[in-house]
């Protein structure tokens, strides 16, 4: 019987292989980036790709189109053929957060792409500038009940994942948010100056400020604690139960993208995932490599979206 169920799974690993396309890429893929150069997604994609292309044997070739906040991008993406030679390296909030915040877009983003595969799993922190009195997520808590008015939350503009992750967190925790918007990573500098008090942050931004004692980060917005931090708790075991936040970044494609390329670079994509010199890259970045499956990455999208679209009417934020 053993050997049996090991001649099938023999088998459909034959088959699934056989299934996707040999002659795929024959040429080089392109792959859109709805943000600029240096941007965090262009980033941590770039390593990505260039560990996969060295796997598919063809280049991926990134093609920054910024602007009107990644929906331009996505805009192009979205009437590109679908044939497996135009790719989408995308952020979490453009596919959970731009749709509830522009009133319209030109593409539907559950709709128009199908899933490929996330490379990174983003951890957010709640970080505290370092002359904050408060050492644990409860003693933050306490302190903010007792001097609401006095404390500060910082964010990197109203709407961004900074903003919907303070809102979370002070209602859950029961705290007011004292909101003051900023333009994107000049929040995270603006906590480390003392500016502002608090903010929930990306983890890889707080890093930095973390190692030169201007910021202390308390927890962590994971669903489990961070590789990259592993004393740091989370924010849902530190006595805020149901605080789960965080950040990803992966790669989707036109709909209509045939099945066997989708299954191709998603295993390709995988495989340089689980290269030592990749994580090496990415720990030192702060970030977490991050591998599934098509599917587990469409779940992924759908729930973040949800979560999302609710998080930005508790902000009472109306779409522009």
């Amino acid at each position: 019987m053993k050997r049996w169920w090991a001649l099938m799974s023999i088998l459909s690993c034959i088959s699934a292989n056989a299934a996707e396309p040999i002659d795929y890429p024959a040429r080089p893929v392109r792959v859109i980036i709805p943000q600029g150069p240096g941007a965090t997604t262009d980033l941590l994609g770039r390593i990505v790709f260039t560990h996969t292309a060295e796997r598919l044997g063809k280049p991926l070739v990134v093609d920054n189109r910024p602007g009107a906040g990644g929906t331009l991008g996505m805009d192009i993406a979205s009437r590109a053929r679908p044939d497996g030679y135009t790719l989408v390296g995308v952020a979490a909030s453009m596919l959970a957060i731009t749709p509830h915040i522009y009133r319209k877009l030109a593409y539907d983003p559950l709709r128009d792409f199908v899933p490929v595969g996330m490379f990174v799993l983003a951890q957010t922190a709640l970080c505290v500038n370092n002359n904050v009195p408060a050492r644990t997520v409860r003693e933050f808590v306490d302190l903010v009940k007792a001097k609401s008015a006095q404390i500060l939350m910082g964010s990197a503009g109203v709407g961004a994942t900074s903003h919907l992750g303070g809102i979370l967190f002070a209602t859950l925790a029961g705290i007011p948010a004292n909101h003051v918007p900023y333009k994107g990573g000049s929040s995270i500098v603006a906590v480390s100056l003392g500016e502002v008090h608090w903010t929930v942050a990306p983890l890889s931004a707080a890093m930095p400020h973390v190692k030169v004692g201007r910021i202390r980060c308390l927890a962590t917005g994971g669903d489990k604690r961070s590789i990259v931090t592993p004393d740091l708790p989370t924010i849902a075991e530190s006595g805020v139960p149901g605080f789960r936040f965080y950040g990803w970044n992966g790669v989707i494609a036109p709909r209509g993208t045939p099945k066997p390329i989708i299954a191709k670079v998603n295993r390709v994509m995988n495989e340089a995932l689980g290269s030592a010199e990749l994580r090496k890259h990415f720990f030192q970045l702060g970030e977490e490599p991050a591998s599934g499956s098509p599917e587990d990455f469409g779940r992924l999208i759908r729930d973040d979206y949800e979560q999302m679209g609710k998080l930005v009417k508790l902000a009472g934020l109306k779409p522009e």
